[in-house]
């Protein structure tokens, strides 16, 4: 095993398009025992645990990745010295071209092997594509379930004349499948491993570019074949493959697959269905707004943005709803959907009423302890895999989220200020209210006047504000806070929530209504300054939130920086708060911090206790900005903006670690091994 794991974000390639996603390393390849996540995806299943090519007798060099536009990419290889059988030398290095294009549609991924012979001679080549699928669900990848839980039963190989079939019958009466089919069949196809296996620590499977992982996951391998292309390439000769890879998840709606023999011009159908999506973007781009600066990289950063928007905005149903990242979370998300929607108002409104329509059909409506859902409470994320089916997790449609709620209302405020659009507003008012009536009966619990959150499932996620980890929220003295917890962030939100709805009441006419929601929210920001207040080293700041004793969890962190942006903070109050933002301790040269350096849990590279989030930046940003601290704000905006310049590609990622900056040594941000990119609201936030 290798004493350094050098696999990351860092090295991960990314096409999506509609329900279906590929995570491969940059050579296109998905490896077996990998900790990445990599795989084909399709509703919430891992489709390809396994996709190689090689050519036996060689290594291949990668000379260049292109994928700019996320639902394709073109790969350029050239060949080292390829040897014979008899271990003779059969081509010099870099003889010969081997490019890999590959796209998905919505049938699945489509690829194709190019090779041309510079050599003056034949040149026999041995071309092997080698496929294997664990179907796992993607909480089962993530960790969070063993993979001896007793679930489906992988399928036995099937052989097809112009490829294979993977499949997979689920514990929740639904075969899913794989099929893999390649023009021109293969030669031959071979097993290399007929089951399932378990490895042990010390194990390997021959054959395979891997290496063993302690985790769990990397202990299982699924059965596995390889297809085998063998043919003599002349001088100055060009071959190609195609291969087509479709999911099927038991949609008895779904179109059937394609096999590559049903059309003897593979490639014309090819280049038609490419042509197809690369237009859909170009439709993309031309209905939204174009930005652009006089800074050319601050236009190449605004231009992955958009492209990253597109690649995680869906259409559900007619709507545009955003999805929230890759690989973990590419399903839609009540916080994350509604904060992307708000950051796009400039870029297409027609993302917020997608986003608010889509909620607004999967609102609460009764209590189920399970889901922790409540009647008029809004959505935490949607899930369609087997686990979900099985109620083994409540995440088919769950609740255990307490800030969804109130910014529904805020993201309908902000989409009517910006659009007039009070037809939609009229609709959903009914949805609006109910979420009103949901602030007020259920997330003010013990009628204190703050909204806190409790779990109430046995599957539930303890902490349910943005920073839901389960050690997120912690007292000075680094001691657990215990739920049930009222968040700052939540509380300004909710302020923002009432306001946004006096405005609207007052746009239809209801002026009683209108002043109720005025007095609500200003009960909501005494509410906040009297109870919230606290004091450090370094003068007056604002409690994380209050935990199950009503004391304050007086930690230094981000969250109170939401206040700023909802405008509840103004004055000296909003003053203060940015100065104490952009101390050393919270401004780490990247961005700000989740929480100060100097906090007992403090860790830069933990997910909520020290990283930095360019959404959570982006929010804070826009606060100073409105309360006036234009400086503050620019200096934010452009450490996250210069962060953002050193990822790949000039991606914004989920999060990374917060290191401090070392000028003197020119450092750069630190990933964070396992974040999600592209992440929705971290493109927003461009």
């Amino acid at each position: 095993m290798p004493t350094v794991q050098t696999g990351s974000v860092l090295e991960r390639t990314v096409l999506k398009e509609g329900e279906i996603f590929l995570v491969a390393d940059r050579a296109g390849d998905v490896k077996t025992l990998n900790v990445e996540g990599h795989g084909l995806y399709y509703r919430d299943t891992r489709h390809l645990s396994l996709f190689e090519m090689d050519i036996p007798g060689t290594r291949l060099t990668l000379l260049s990745a292109a994928g700019e536009l996320n639902f394709m990419s073109n790969l350029q290889f050239a060949n080292d010295t390829l040897l014979g059988s008899s271990g003779e030398v059969v081509a010099e290095p870099r003889t010969i071209s081997i490019r890999r294009n590959r796209f998905l549609y919505n049938d699945g991924l489509h690829e194709r092997l190019g090779l041309f012979n510079y050599n003056q001679h034949t040149v026999p080549l041995t071309i092997r594509f080698t496929f294997g699928s664990d179907f796992r669900d993607m909480f089962m990848v993530r960790g969070y379930f063993p993979d001896d839980v007793a679930l489906g039963e992988i399928l036995p190989l099937e052989m097809l004349p112009d490829g294979m079939l993977l499949g997979y019958a689920g514990s929740d009466r639904i075969e899913r499948h794989t099929r893999i089919s390649f023009y021109p069949p293969p030669d031959s196809i071979e097993i290399v491993n007929d089951r399932l296996r378990r490895l042990g620590q010390a194990e390997t499977l021959p054959g395979i570019t891997q290496w063993n992982d302690p985790r769990a996951e990397g202990l299982v391998v699924p059965p596995i074949a390889a297809a085998v292309f063998k043919f003599d390439l002349a001088p100055m000769e060009s071959r190609s493959i195609n291969l087509h890879v479709a999911p099927d998840a038991g949609d008895p709606s779904a179109a059937t697959p394609r096999s590559a023999r049903e059309d003897s011009d593979a490639g014309r159908l090819l280049d038609s269905a490419f042509v197809g999506i690369r237009d859909s973007y170009e439709d993309w781009r031309s209905a939204s707004t174009f930005i652009e600066t006089d800074h050319e990289l601050f236009d190449q950063l605004l231009r992955r943005a958009l492209q990253d928007l597109r690649l995680l905005i869906d259409d559900i149903d007619g709507d545009l709803v955003p999805t929230a990242g890759i690989p973990w979370f590419a399903v839609p998300f009540g916080r994350d959907s509604m904060i992307t929607s708000m950051q796009t108002l400039s870029l297409r409104p027609a993302i917020s009423a997608g986003t608010l329509r889509f909620l607004a059909r999967h609102q609460g409506r009764q209590v189920n302890e399970f889901r922790d859902e409540e009647p008029g409470k809004i959505l935490h994320e949607v899930r369609l895999g087997e686990l979900s089916k099985l109620e083994r997790v409540p995440h088919s449609t769950y609740y255990g989220s307490v800030d969804s709620t109130p910014l529904f209302l805020v993201t309908l405020g902000e989409y009517v200020r910006w659009t007039g659009d009070l037809d939609l507003a009229r609709s959903l008012l009914p949805n609006a209210e109910a979420a009103l009536t949901w602030m007020r009966e259920y997330g003010d619990v013990d009628g204190d006047g703050f909204i806190e959150y409790h779990s109430r499932s046995s599957q539930g996620m303890r902490n349910q504000g943005w920073k839901d980890s389960y050690d997120s929220a912690t007292h000075r003295n680094g001691v657990l806070a215990e739920p049930p917890i009222a968040l700052a962030e939540v509380q300004a939100y909710a302020f923002a929530a009432h306001r946004e709805m006096a405005e609207l009441y007052a746009r239809l006419g209801d002026l009683d209504k209108e002043r109720v929601q005025r007095a609500e929210a200003e009960r909501c920001r005494k509410l906040f300054l009297d109870r919230l207040a606290m004091t450090d080293e370094d003068g007056l700041f604002w409690a994380m939130g209050l935990d199950r004793d009503k004391r304050p969890i007086e930690t230094v962190t981000s969250n109170p920086g939401h206040a700023l942006w909802s405008g509840l903070l103004r004055g000296d109050d909003a003053r203060l708060t940015v100065e104490r933002l952009v101390s050393a301790d919270m401004r780490c040269g990247w961005g700000l911090r989740t929480l100060s350096s100097r906090a007992r849990n403090f860790n830069p590279m933990s997910y909520h206790n020290g990283s930095v989030w360019p959404h959570d930046n982006a929010l804070i940003a826009l606060g100073m900005k409105r309360a006036g601290a234009d400086a503050a704000a620019r200096h934010v905006a452009s450490e996250v903006f210069e962060a953002g310049l050193r990822f790949p590609g000039a991606r914004l990622p989920e999060l990374w670690c917060g290191f401090s900056r070392d000028r003197r040594y020119h450092s750069t941000p630190a990933q964070y091994p396992v974040s999600c990119s592209p992440q929705a609201w971290a493109a927003g936030s461009a």
